[in-house]
């Protein structure tokens, strides 16, 4: 044989060598893939499950405390009698309350289940680096900018939709009544838990199981599942944009204390209008639009300074084709039964809107 043949042969061999093992790594990073987003498909439902469960739980113990009645808590005909019995039940301090007991009971049972029969060690993201108290003060006003962009077109859609008959669900986070323990638990809730608790699982837990397969994709799909996760779209859309930005500081900072913080931030402002209304102090609300307007400009100042490096990462060291890895992620069976159940809180707030 000549050297160009033989050249020739070991060229196509090179070739050949290359794409089988192109191929391998392909099958087993999907492989892996599959596997985490089958994991992070239970974990959801789980949570999903516990604080259904853990709620009736605490509803029944909380009737028997109070009322003295031990109650079914599965039946509704029961639960409607009780709630027409005694008018706590509508009250803020209650339903407040009720959430922050049964939103840190669920959290914690999942991520002792996601320790003890998954192997996953959420520990490392909450670490508190030098550097990260610059990203909370860079990143507040421009969240808080992007925040009242999204709110402000999706409340000019809410309005042309309201205009044809349509309402658009919202959810209700106003005073029913001005007790102390409403404000307690609005702030523990509100302020607390509920931003511990969405970060640790949307930007922990999931961002965790799926980086290893593309930083950008992570990022995406955890703000995809923490948007629909609010089941009526005003909120969806406005949490989908908020958990982009969120997903991108907690995986540039490989931490969720910056996200953990600038989000209780978020939500301790949104808190103030709220307060000054029932306060019936103008002079509380003033001071809230001076600083509003102060984090907007400064906003805008963030994004005009740090635009450049204001982007999704880039999935970096995957050899699975850009479509299969969110194919593989999003559609494994859990998954898919994740969507339909998230797809029947939106269908069903919308019928119940618009009865």
């Amino acid at each position: 044989m000549n050297d160009f043949g033989y050249g020739y042969n070991a060229f196509n061999n090179m070739n050949s060598n290359y794409d089988y093992q192109l191929y391998l790594a392909r099958q087993n990073e999907q492989r892996l893939l599959k596997k985490n987003s089958v994991t992070l498909g239970v974990l959801l439902l789980l949570y999903e499950l516990l604080c259904y469960l853990s709620g009736r739980a605490a509803l029944m113990i909380f009737a028997y405390l109070h009322d003295g009645e031990l109650v079914n808590p599965f039946s509704r005909p029961e639960l409607n009698e009780l709630f027409e019995k005694s008018s706590i039940y509508s009250t803020t301090a209650f339903s407040m309350g009720y959430s922050s007991v049964v939103v840190f009971i669920s959290v914690v049972l999942l991520l002792l289940t996601a320790r003890s029969f998954f192997n996953i060690d959420l520990r490392h993201i909450y670490r508190f680096e030098k550097g990260q108290g610059k990203t909370i003060i860079r990143c507040f006003p421009a969240v808080m900018l992007a925040n009242l962009a999204v709110s402000y077109v999706i409340a000019i859609i809410s309005m042309y939709f309201s205009e044809a008959g349509i309402t658009i669900p919202e959810a209700d986070f106003s005073y029913t009544d001005t007790s102390f323990l409403a404000f307690f638990f609005q702030i523990l809730y509100g302020v607390v838990i509920a931003p511990l608790a969405e970060e640790t699982i949307y930007r922990g837990l999931t961002i965790h199981l799926l980086k290893p397969y593309g930083k950008g994709m992570a990022v995406i799909i955890s703000s995809l599942v923490f948007g629909l996760m609010h089941g009526n779209i005003s909120q969806a859309v406005n949490a989908f944009f908020f958990g982009l930005v969120m997903g991108t500081i907690a995986v540039s900072c490989n931490s969720i204390v910056p996200t953990i913080a600038v989000h209780m931030l978020n939500n301790a402002l949104a808190q103030i209008p709220d307060i000054a209304e029932i306060m019936g102090s103008d002079t509380i609300y003033d001071i809230y639009l001076a600083f509003a307007i102060l984090m907007l400009v400064l906003g805008l100042l963030v994004i005009f300074a740090y635009h450049k490096k204001i982007r999704l990462p880039k999935d970096e060291g995957c050899v699975l084709r850009h479509s299969e890895r969110y194919k593989t992620a999003m559609l494994s069976l859990p998954m898919l039964c994740y969507w339909a159940f998230i797809a029947y809180t939106f269908i069903r707030s919308f019928i119940s809107a618009n009865l």
